[in-house]
């Protein structure tokens, strides 16, 4: 290659670097970090964003290469435009297709762990829950290395045997804080509580105001009588009966009877029949109307207290659903439709202090949603089956469990296989600088540059830090060792996955400070869709 082209293949990829090593830092804040389905959703679509990069800049070089070999009689610039923005497309599509493949086809028995290996992971990054082993710092996870602990602890958990029955004790206490985390203070309901109650108090008052609701057959007889009675009235002071009005005269009749009663618009002038049904249609809708607020209480008794109407089962079902409703927006993608109040709750019109509430209604909905929820962690493995009851929540916890180590391997791996390309191009660069009778004693820059990432990965290997160093790191290590069957391939596959599980919890540790200070010095702090906020 030209010094030139290697120059500008030098900066697209040192841009290149400084936006996936900034997105590598942010991706540790978001495992390490509450972030929800969304959040992670969006950070992924930048993961494979920058991987589509990563290939077009490989592809980049060859056809640079190509052009050059070529001689004059390469492909035009357009084809290779193409083929440099194909690569990118094509990458970003099948990472997207990989992980939808990996939820699709994950096992009922990976989706029912995952939601197991979810729960404690954000029990760890919200600080509800401390591991046995992870030593004595409390601030471990929200550094480096543990953020990067969290980031494969889905992988290594999932190798554990009976990981299941290992978390059963704590399992319901955890459930109970993460709802509780999710719903806010008992406060925040309280409030929510009142303004329901005082909407409850105005149905109460128009239900109170209400006019008694009379005999409506009486009253539409009477009514009838009356405007049958006026309307013989009428015709009598002109000399005229229903039978005998004057054929020139039954028009204007007829347009006065419809503006006081909705007779059809043929009707005829002697037909009683017809005058009483559209009188009685019309008191009808007239009473219906006037009593509504009874009516909207289809069977409520009449003349309640607001104590009584309160408590009576109609107005107490009403209120449960709003209620619930409430809880459930407040929840967010982390409630459940099918979360409800506890059956015995007896909800009352005030309590005196927020204390009390509290304790009579906070802590038995969360006590309540809780055991709600942990029939679903408890439920067998079948119904977590493609087309069975809990298989979406199954899919939702699997992928919530792959995407951030996947989003970390491919970050990485872009990251080291381009710094490796960078030091390639460098090396060649100062090769194409140097005399042609010294330039052929040089070793080739390709050897050399995959010797160093290979040195700087066995470097890695062989380092420790806080994480790497404790007990339960080393179980989680052997575990992962010990899922591996007779076979070679699956020892080495194991041990492969085990040591880059290693290089990737001292890597990060050691280099997070310097993509963290790229991402806010370079890029001015972009966040890549996750501002460390919630939507809880």
């Amino acid at each position: 290659m030209r010094p030139r082209q290697i120059l500008l293949l030098i900066a697209l990829t040192l841009v290149y670097l400084c936006c996936e090593l900034a997105f590598n830092a942010r991706l540790l804040d978001v495992v390490g970090g509450s972030a929800d389905s969304q959040q992670i959703h969006q950070i992924e679509r930048f993961g494979r964003a920058l991987s589509g990069i990563a290939a077009a800049l490989f592809v980049l070089q060859r056809v640079i290469r190509r052009r050059n070999a070529s001689q004059g009689v390469s492909p035009s610039p357009q084809w290779g435009a193409a083929l440099v923005l194909g690569s990118a497309l094509l990458v970003y599509a099948a990472l997207n297709v990989l992980v939808d493949t990996l939820v699709a086809r994950s096992t009922p028995e990976f989706r029912r762990v995952s939601q197991n290996i979810v729960l404690v992971q954000r029990a760890l990054v919200q600080g509800r829950v401390e591991l046995d082993g992870l030593g004595d710092d409390p601030e471990l996870l929200r550094q480096p290395a543990g953020k990067a602990f969290l980031a494969q602890f889905s992988w290594m958990a999932a190798s554990v045997d009976r990981l299941d029955d290992k978390i059963r004790s704590a399992k319901l206490s955890l459930i109970e804080s993460s709802i509780g985390e999710r719903m806010g203070d008992a406060q925040g309901l309280h409030g929510n509580y009142q303004e329901a109650v005082k909407e409850t108090q105005s149905q109460w008052r128009r239900y109170a105001s209400a006019p008694p609701l009379p005999d409506v057959d009486a009253e539409v007889a009477r009514q009838q009588d009356k405007a049958w009675s006026n309307y013989v009235s009428d015709l009598g002071r002109r000399g005229w009966t229903p039978s005998k009005v004057p054929a020139h005269a039954q028009a204007t009749v007829r347009r006065k009877v419809r503006s006081r009663v909705a007779v059809p618009a043929g009707w005829e002038l002697s037909d009683e029949a017809g005058f009483r049904r559209a009188v009685e249609q019309t008191v009808r809708r007239q009473l219906e109307a006037a009593s509504g607020a009874r009516r909207a209480a289809a069977g409520m008794p009449p003349d309640l207290s607001w104590p009584a109407f309160f408590a009576h089962a109609r107005v107490q079902e009403a209120l449960r659903r709003q209620i619930e409703e409430r809880i459930r927006q407040k929840m967010g993608h982390g409630g459940s439709p099918l979360l409800r109040l506890p059956a015995g709750l007896r909800l009352l019109p005030s309590y005196p202090t927020g204390r009390a509430f509290q304790d009579e209604v906070f802590t038995p909905v969360v006590k309540s949603f809780a055991q709600q929820e942990l029939a679903r962690y408890d439920a067998p493995v079948s119904a977590f089956a493609d087309g069975a009851e809990l298989a979406q929540r199954g899919r939702d916890a699997a992928r919530l469990a792959l995407v951030p180590p996947i989003a970390l391997f491919f970050s990485m791996l872009g990251a080291l296989l381009h710094c490796t390309k960078l030091l390639y191009l460098v090396l060649t660069l100062a090769r194409e600088r140097l005399p042609r009778w010294q330039a052929h004693r040089v070793v080739h820059p390709l050897p050399v540059a995959v010797g160093a990432c290979l040195l700087s990965i066995g470097l890695l290997a062989t380092m420790d830090n806080a994480v790497t160093r404790s007990r339960l790191f080393t179980y989680l290590h052997q575990q992962v060792l010990a899922s591996a069957d007779d076979t070679v391939a699956s020892q080495l596959k194991h041990r492969f996955i085990a040591g880059s599980l290693r290089v990737v919890a001292v890597g990060q540790d050691r280099f997070y400070p310097l993509f963290e200070f790229i991402r806010v010095h370079a890029l001015r702090g972009f966040h890549f869709g996750y501002d460390g906020s919630t939507k809880n």
